[in-house]
């Protein structure tokens, strides 16, 4: 095969491989589609790399978004997504949406089962308990992972509680 044809290949490859993948800033557009959005400084804190609030047209915070990079296999973005209702704040999901960046299947399979318990989980922000409590089974990655995405959503809960001076229009 000759070099241009490697080539074409190689793009081709890489291509269908990142065609699925969702980046960081797409999940936290998904996520606050429809709504006015306020986005922190960067860096939010030491601990978290940006955080967003959507508000509603009446400017009720409705959700939040926030990331941080987390050592797993590979360093990966875990991104928790919290919505505020009528009944308190609900953990609507936790991604990784680089998770690509882990290529041993096995790896990604054990790092993805995480997410699986940070799905739907009403919490109350100021319990001194995560929001997710134990996870059987978890690997060392597994429970640091958890402890970083139970914060997340903790303090996004937090902030929408309590809008910060950035969120103001």
């Amino acid at each position: 095969m000759n070099i241009l044809k490697k080539t074409i290949l190689l793009i081709a490859l890489g291509t269908a491989a990142s065609a699925g993948a969702e980046n960081v800033h797409d999940t936290v557009t998904r996520a606050l589609k429809g709504l006015r959005t306020a986005e922190s400084p960067i860096p939010y804190s030491r601990t978290i790399k940006e955080l967003y609030i959507g508000f509603d047209e009446k400017g009720i915070p409705k959700t939040g978004v926030a990331f941080r990079e987390i050592e797993s296999f590979k360093t990966i973005t875990g991104v928790v997504i919290v919505d505020k209702t009528e009944t308190g704040y609900i953990l609507r999901e936790a991604v990784f949406p680089d998770i690509g960046k882990i290529k041993n299947a096995k790896d990604r399979k054990q790092v993805k089962a995480v997410l699986k318990q940070f799905q739907n989980v009403p919490f109350d922000p100021h319990a001194e308990k995560s929001a997710v409590d134990a996870l059987s089974g978890a690997t060392r990655y597994g429970i640091k992972t958890s402890g970083y995405l139970n914060y997340l959503a903790r303090h996004v809960a937090l902030q929408m509680e309590s809008p910060p001076e950035w969120t103001k229009p």
